[in-house]
């Protein structure tokens, strides 16, 4: 083949091709407007969302396998909600879980499944069985010590009594159940709101003070799992299910007050996640919509030009919408974020096209000509970078990531539909508009020997230029391998969502569960040599299983409870303890009592004491029947909640056996067919995915089948980034073996993949200086950074060889302008994922942005420092540009 073959056959079709789209131009644009309605509605109708991280998994994956198989036999560990009410007392807590259990259970068409295991009847009645015997008999001491005072206040339950009890226990302070600075303490917080009358009162909580839990005087906790009812073939199908436990949560006053709910696990954090991926995808999308057309008016400097790139972009990400709805049927986590990324690159074709026009009706063709030349001479250089940036897409397809992979599709056909728009509805829609006039000024400067002046530099500084490329790039090597993989898919949510910062409050407690792992073990197999080998790891903490549900030493648990009664005896657990009614004069004078009897030289009595003062004067004002009964309420309004639990549980009498269990606690940890649920719980704070991975990799090295979240996280990040080395792999070779068919020189290919390398390594190192790790939604910007940026060195070599260029300046072209406005246009519309909610997705656009501003700086300086100054006649081979 002669070497003008090349540039003429391509010259002569698409001259022809263009000819009948401008002359049929109205019918070109008519018909992609049809297109373009018909394919929005087609998307908005078909494309759903899929925001579950594991189904990005190839489903045949071994650990996909078992943790598809952990969610189908215990449903309650996958798309259940954590339903967690703080308060500031165990009783407060406890009351509100009540009242929130009997609101779900009653709204079944938002609910499937309530499990509280506080108010479990049978647990309740039964718990005392299932605690340590040592911590049964230490309440056990605890009860009989504070029996005269529950005896005595049983008799005559009211506020004055209680104080009087205090000041005859100051003279026998060892004796006292009780820890008395625990006790004052609170004491003092609870009158201190009743002198303050303005807010919430702090009750007393008997629960501490008799349970022996004196030094947990923060917030309490109560946690309800529930198993929402999801909505089929709905895009969020928690939706209906979270606006109900909204709507509950407002009915019961725990949205905002002493006592909150607060909602988080696997459903909750999903659809969070999911709203603020929709949420950031809205907001980029529109973002990079005004920036890019920002930066076009710059950049264009015609509202002719504008106006045919955004109806091209328009176009173009419709077509490439109706696609993904019809190929895939649905975007992922990852996926969604095509709109933006469509935003930033779909333009640029048609900015290269409208450059070149211009710079060809500077140069005299002519507004008709220049318009058929334009697509002639760009014809080779869009086609080659649309089937290279087109590959580099398609390497993600047959990888097990189908996040990516799918991402991979839309991004590669989107290639082939903006080189289509680019070749009906640009030429078509600029013949109808017109072209603007020419630029005096630009005609000038286009003559070969004119004086760019710095747009010399790198040909004119070359080795210069290269030594120091070399060096940045060698220094980036050094960086590079300290880049990270986070696998935890809780440090790409939204962290100001409430299901996040509930789940972190929860680790930060050790609560929750979040980090266990979990381990299904058969009918046949005994449980004992398992958990004995799980908990000699120093990565694990303790094992919950089914044993734990087993009654042990229940002898003498029941004796210990059968003292108990009899030392308690029915005076006390079938009394009455709802406050009774003081008088102002006996309050005060039990205050007074209190106060002289406590030791000013102590800090918490004096504390006490000034608060005992305060109630004594208000009990001598107008509102003191008010005032005591807020006191009444505060010092034994919680007492009746925790006799009447003690009265319950100690009411059991025998013991029990695992089948005696209720089916719905049974389930937890064993299903039908007999297979045992083990929760394995890591020792300390697993703050951090690597510390994570540490104790995955401990637990699977001597149980391979385990799985849960830590395990399937350690799992997907070696999966991804496996598929990201070899698709990354497959992407250069391939575009490696089209530039060096089509340009025909190991060269000029080699001298357009340097500073391509050399900017994704610099990436790289910018990564490791930001501390911004890989995770599940950005591993996808380096490939994108190769396919985006392989376009420019095609379309700057192919200028370059063309010849005859401003000063011997490749820099000095519409080719390069269209480089730098294409850059600009699409770091406008990449950077704006970074104001995602969704962190995975924010990181994404960072990376994104300053990566395209490191490949193109390479791509704008390095090469032509490579290629040195252009001959005055073209060389080929090659396709025009």
């Amino acid at each position: 083949m002669a070497a003008g073959a090349v540039t003429e056959t391509p010259t002569g079709w698409l001259a022809r091709w263009l000819g009948k789209v401008t002359a049929n131009a109205a019918l070109v644009l008519v018909t992609a407007l049809f297109l373009t309605a018909g394919s929005l509605q087609y998307a908005a109708t078909h494309l759903g969302v899929n925001n579950n991280t594991v189904d990005m998994l190839d489903a045949r994956l071994p650990f996909r396998m078992q943790y598809d198989r952990l969610r189908t036999e215990f449903p309650l560990t996958e798309d259940s909600m954590l339903l967690v009410i703080e308060a500031p007392t165990p009783e407060q807590a406890l009351s509100a879980a009540g009242e929130l259990e009997a609101a779900l259970k009653a709204n079944p068409a938002a609910v499937e499944q309530v499990f509280w295991p506080a108010g479990n009847p049978f647990l309740r009645e039964h718990g005392l069985l299932l605690r340590p015997l040592d911590d049964l008999m230490q309440m056990t001491d605890t009860l009989s010590r504070a029996q005269p005072l529950l005896s005595r206040l049983a008799a005559d339950t009211r506020a004055s009594v209680f104080l009087d009890l205090l000041t005859e226990a100051e003279g026998y302070r060892d004796e006292v159940a009780f820890d008395t600075d625990f006790l004052k303490s609170a004491l003092t917080r609870s009158l201190a709101d009743v002198e303050a009358n303005d807010g919430p009162l702090t009750p007393l909580s008997w629960q501490r003070l008799l349970g022996g839990n004196t030094g947990a005087d923060g917030t309490a906790r109560e946690m309800l799992v529930v198993r929402p009812r999801l909505v089929e073939n709905k895009v969020n199908a928690a939706k209906p299910a979270m606006q109900a436990l909204d709507a509950e949560r407002r009915a019961l006053g725990l949205d905002d007050g002493p006592v909150t709910l607060r909602i988080t696990g696997a459903a909750a954090l999903k659809f969070e996640e999911l709203e603020s991926v929709v949420t950031g995808a809205r907001l980029t999308g529109l973002a990079a919509l005004v920036a890019v057309t920002l930066i076009m008016v710059r950049g264009l400097r015609s509202w002719r030009f504008i106006l045919v790139a955004l109806v091209s972009l328009v176009v173009g990400l419709a077509l490439t919408s109706a696609f993904a709805a019809g190929a895939i049927g649905r975007v992922n986590l990852i996926s969604v974020a095509f709109v933006v990324l469509y935003v930033g690159l779909g333009v640029n074709y048609a900015v290269h096209y409208l450059l070149r026009a211009r710079e060809l009706h500077n140069a005299g063709a002519g507004g008709e000509a220049s318009i058929e030349q334009a697509g002639t001479h760009l014809g080779g250089a869009l086609m080659l970078s649309a089937l290279t940036t087109a590959l580099g897409f398609f390497a993600f397809t047959p990888t097990a990531f189908s996040g990516v992979a799918e991402l991979g599709l839309i991004a590669g056909f989107a290639m082939f539909v903006t080189l289509a728009v680019t070749y009906t509805v640009t030429p078509a829609l600029l013949h109808l508009v017109g072209m603007p006039a020419v630029e005096p000024v630009r005609a000038a400067r286009a003559a070969p020997d004119a004086d760019v002046g710095w747009l010399a530099f790198p040909t004119r500084y070359r080795r210069g230029v290269l030594l120091l490329a070399a060096l940045s790039t060698v220094g980036g090597l050094l960086l590079a391998p300290e880049v990270a993989f986070d696998s935890d898919p809780l440090t790409l949510r939204d962290p100001d969502s409430e299901s996040v910062q509930t789940m972190q409050a929860l680790l930060a407690s050790g609560a929750g569960g979040y980090r266990n792992i979990q381990l299904l073990v058969d009918a046949d197999t005994p449980l004992p040599p398992i958990i004995e080998k799980l908990e000699a790891l120093p990565e694990v903490d303790h094992v919950n299983s089914i044993d734990d549900l087993v009654v042990r030493d229940a002898e003498a648990k029941l004796a210990a409870v059968d003292e108990l009664n009899f030392l308690l005896g029915p005076d006390i657990l079938d009394a009455d303890w709802q406050p009774k009614p003081d008088d102002p004069e006996t309050l005060a004078a039990a205050a007074d009592a209190l106060r002289a009897a406590l030791d000013p030289g102590n800090e918490v009595d004096a504390a006490l004491a000034n608060a005992l003062r305060g109630l004594s004067q208000t009990l001598g004002g107008p509102e003191a029947a008010r005032r005591v009964a807020d006191v009444d309420r505060v010092l034994l309004g919680q007492l009746a909640t925790t006799m009447n639990r003690l009265s319950s549980a100690l009411s059991v009498t025998t013991s029990f056996a695992l089948e005696d269990l209720p089916p719905d606690v049974l389930a937890l940890t064993r299903n039908a067919a007999g297979t045992r649920l083990l929760q394995v719980v890591p020792a300390g704070a697993v703050e951090d995915f690597r510390a994570q991975n540490r104790f995955a990799e401990a637990v699977s090295a001597v149980m391979p089948t385990a799985t849960g979240a830590p395990i399937i996280q350690l799992a997907a990040g070696q999966a991804i980034a496996d598929a990201f080395v070899a698709a990354v792999g497959w992407a250069l070779v391939g575009i490696t073996l089209v530039l060096l068919i089509v340009l025909r020189s190991v060269g000029d290919t080699l001298k357009v993949l340097t500073p391509l390398l050399m900017g994704g390594i610099l990436t790289l190192a910018f990564m490791v200086w930001a501390e911004i790790d890989f995770n599940f939604a950005n591993v996808v910007a380096l490939p994108l950074l190769l396919g985006v940026g392989v376009d420019n060195g095609i379309h700057l070599v192919l200028r370059w060889r063309q010849g005859a260029l401003p000063g011997g300046a490749v820099l000095a072209t519409a080719t390069a302008r269209a480089i730098v406005l294409g850059a600009l246009i699409t770091a406008g519309g990449f950077g704006n994922l970074a104001l995602s909610p969704h962190q995975g997705t924010a990181s994404m656009g960072i990376i994104l942005a300053v990566g395209l501003a490191l490949v193109v700086s390479a791509t704008l300086v390095v090469l032509p420092a490579l290629l040195g100054r252009a001959a005055r006649t073209p060389q080929p081979p090659g396709p025009h540009v």
